[in-house]
């Protein structure tokens, strides 16, 4: 027998069925030499949920394991395995209870490395970064802030209580998830001292359920153990910031009962952190493979009933402003993040009398309450008045730093600025820069000069900021990961090419204090501590490839890949089984390109907070490199997934009234695989919507394009939900375009040369790409000129 999943464009070395247990073994301890290590496999015994006793099935002479317990007689044998051209094995591990039966126990196969040190990187995608090996702060979700981390310049990055390797020998430093905890069923380290790196990936449950991932270390951290369990059995669950005791169970084994385990198991060179994060990009599918194209609706089709949704419940005539509010509130604003002055963008776009004015009184709203002193603005603002602090001083220090009055997010401050940009350049390419008020422009001004003044004091841009001192609370964060896209919009907007400087040094900045040195940037999320997450890891890689559109310089493509590649660990990359009954199981959900929030949020959702993910786009376009199309690709699909649309419901699907289903254009900040919000929640979707998610859908629609070609490699890729053909003809490609969706689509092209590829793509280019209709099940041709 042989796995019969092969990887397109590798070569696979099918090795003989009549090599023994023994050569496999040795095989297998050979890919992993490099790093020290060895595998064996393994017979766990619980009392309850708590390891209670290890077992090693020997190799035997005969060609295969075992194992007498004092209750049973066990086995395995390793039925297939295939060895790739770079040293990567896949395997195939099957277990049998012979004789007798066991009670609660697991199958496992076990990675042992000693010569371990603690400098190693370990990386469980989207849950574990450098081993979450932080300083923690207790308290559950959003935990205060102490004040020892205020006004310190030497403050180490601080986690939330996750799951963690320790920091202090003779601690118990252990990892216990489960697969679906991660975005990628997987468990991996870079060793700096033998600069190799490792990755096992697992399938994500067996037939005994889901399986588990374990780390561990020896008390003297002197050795390292990585473990593939089936069933999975956790002694805790880890929820947003606590934890909880774990109901999993091992399994009761019967006499003849068998199990098979898959996994992909890979040793190679590493020279550093971002090489090993590229190779980890390459690798995250090898085992599971691509998912299929699912066909739900286009990406025009989730503009128009998002931008209904947006229009009547975003939109608010209330008695202190007529705006666009981001969230679920019309008492309070919330600027940047999760759409505040972000969701005007596509209303702009409309280019309507109507649209044009609800757009500028947001402006006027934003640019007239909201700014401090120093050009930082409030996050916050109640009943168009009250201004709200987002991370106010401790009492203890309030009387020792009088001039301090409130708090804002860096991170908010970052995103308005950007949008601030964006969305001047767009009026201007609508041919409406003069109905640019001259105090927008002053604002944004003032407040790129305030990050420009920040950076030049301190050599940091923090996690907190007072918006009347424009003096740093918080230090040591990428919550402004995206400050060098807006200074770089706004070094070109405004003309000042010393913004380009400063924005230029922050890129670098970050890219080696956090992205290189760390392996992950954190501190973004408006309702974490400085964990790990998705949206600095893209915002970072949106700033690489704005600071490539200004510079040209392609020493910041180079960036861009590494960080793409830390954006994928954070992507789903497979589609998870919900269980039955559950919301997301209802209309078959795929989860494949959903976003894991952070270490703390143990949660995906639709898409990158907030941002269509264009940046991806510009990068396969510059690089040619297709993984970066086919990451973006899997995003779009993911949201298009959580849309609700006509006949489809989604976030309603747990209702059972006359409303569900008619939530059109709805979309909620929730894919959640795993227990950590409590076993039932798995799959249960809430009868809301957030504004961020629904932006995503409508900026894909604007940003990217439907179908991208480069008439002289005559290549395409299809970023829209619509199937292409295309034939060659002497000075001209032809498109077969069928729309297998129940909706109409508008579909954009974008074509050209890759000669001109290389020339960076300006920020309203998408205004130039070419638009055609395609009915519902219908197919056209369009012709498009070499």
């Amino acid at each position: 027998m042989t796995i019969k999943k092969c990887i397109p464009g590798i070569f696979l070395l099918l090795m003989s069925m009549s090599l023994t247990a023994q050569d496999y073994n040795a095989m297998l301890n050979n890919t992993l030499k490099a790093l020290s290590g060895t595998a064996s496999f393994e017979v766990w015994k619980y009392n309850g949920n708590k390891v209670k006793q290890k077992w090693i099935i020997p190799v035997s002479t005969s060609g295969g394991g075992r194992l007498q317990t004092d209750s049973a007689v066990w086995s395995y044998a390793i039925s297939a395995l295939q060895q790739m051209q770079d040293g990567a094995l896949q395997l195939q591990v099957n277990f049998t209870l012979e004789e007798g039966t066991e009670s609660s126990a697991a199958a496992v196969v076990h990675f042992n490395f000693p010569g371990w040190s603690t400098d190693n990187y370990v990386l469980i995608p989207g849950v574990v970064y450098n081993g979450n090996r932080f300083p923690v702060l207790k308290g559950g979700y959003m935990p205060p802030y102490p004040a020892s981390m205020y006004f310190n310049k030497h403050l180490p990055l601080t986690f939330s209580d996750n799951p963690r390797l320790a920091l202090n020998k003779n601690e118990l430093s252990k990892i216990e998830l489960l697969t679906w905890s991660t975005s990628t069923p997987a468990m991996s380290f870079f060793s700096k001292t033998k600069q190799q790196g490792f990755i096992v990936l697992s399938e994500p449950k067996t037939k005994l359920g889901i399986s588990g991932l374990i780390v561990e270390e020896n008390d003297d951290r002197s050795k390292a153990s990585f473990s593939v369990t089936a069933p999975g059995v956790r002694e805790y669950v880890a929820g947003f910031g606590d934890y909880s005791t774990s109901r999993d169970k091992a399994h009761h084994w019967k006499k003849g009962e068998e199990l098979t385990m898959r996994l992909y198991v890979y040793a190679f060179p590493a020279e550093n952190i971002p090489a090993f994060l590229e190779t980890w990009m390459n690798k995250r599918k090898a085992l599971l493979g691509e998912t299929p194209q699912y066909y739900v609706a286009p990406m025009s089709t989730i503009f128009e009933y998002t931008k209904q949704q947006v229009e009547k419940n975003r939109f608010h005539n209330g008695p202190f402003a007529s705006i666009y509010f981001p969230e679920n509130s019309f008492t309070r604003f919330q600027l940047g993040w999760i759409g505040g002055l972000m969701n005007t963008y596509p209303m702009l776009w409309l280019n309507d009398s109507l649209h044009l004015k609800r757009v500028a009184n947001t402006f006027d709203f934003v640019v007239n309450n909201m700014q401090g002193r120093s050009g930082y603005f409030y996050g916050m603002i109640d009943n168009g008045k009250t201004r709200v602090a987002e991370k106010g001083l401790p009492d203890e220090l309030k009387a020792k730093y009088p001039h301090i009055v409130s708090s804002a997010m860096v991170r908010k401050n970052a995103d308005a600025l950007l949008w601030f940009c964006k969305q001047f350049m767009l009026y201007k390419a609508l041919n409406r820069g003069s109905e640019i008020k001259p105090a927008w422009e002053e604002a944004a001004k003032k407040l790129a000069w305030a990050f420009a003044d920040t950076w030049k004091k301190n050599d940091d841009l923090g996690q907190f900021v007072d918006p009347e001192s424009g003096e740093l609370l918080i230090y040591n964060s990428t919550a402004a990961s995206v400050a060098p896209t807006a200074l770089a919009l706004a070094a070109k907007y405004f003309n000042e090419p010393a913004l380009l400087d400063c924005a230029q040094a922050i890129g670098k900045s970050y890219y080696h204090r956090f992205t290189e040195t760390l392996g992950l940037t954190g501190g973004n999320c408006g309702d974490i501590s400085q964990d790990a997450d998705s949206e600095s890891a893209f915002g970072l890689l949106e700033s690489f490839m704005a600071l490539y559109w200004a510079t040209n310089d392609a020493a910041w493509l180079a960036k861009a890949k590494v960080q793409a590649a830390l954006g994928a660990t954070w992507t789903i990359s497979y589609n998870y089984e919900f269980p039955p009954g559950s919301d997301l199981h209802s209309f078959d959900a795929h989860t494949t390109g959903g976003i894991w929030a952070s270490t703390q949020n143990k949660h995906a959702a639709p898409g990158i907070c907030t941002s269509s993910g264009d940046y991806l786009f510009k990068l396969f376009r510059a690089t040619g490199d297709v993984k970066y199309a086919q990451l973006l690709r899997d995003i779009v699909n993911a949201h298009t997934e959580q849309v609700e649309l006509p006949g489809r419901a989604t976030v309603s699907a747990g209702v059972r009234d006359n409303t569900r289903g008619t939530k059109w254009g709805s979309s909620m900040e929730r894919i959640q695989t795993s227990d950590a919000e409590g076993y039932g929640v798995i799959g249960k979707l809430y009868n809301g919507s957030n504004g961020w998610t629904e932006l995503n859908g409508m900026l894909m629609n604007l940003e990217l394009p439907g179908i991208y070609i480069q008439t002289d490699k005559n290549e395409i890729f299809v970023f829209d939900q619509v199937e292409v053909k295309k034939q060659k003809g002497k000075k001209q490609m032809i498109l077969s375009i069928k729309n297998p969706t129940v909706f109409d689509a508008e579909v954009s092209i974008f074509s050209e040369t890759s000669k001109k590829a290389k020339i960076p793509l300006g920020y309203t280019d998408f205004l130039q790409w070419r638009k055609v209709a395609v009915k519902a099940g219908q197919t056209i041709e369009v012709r498009i000129k070499s």
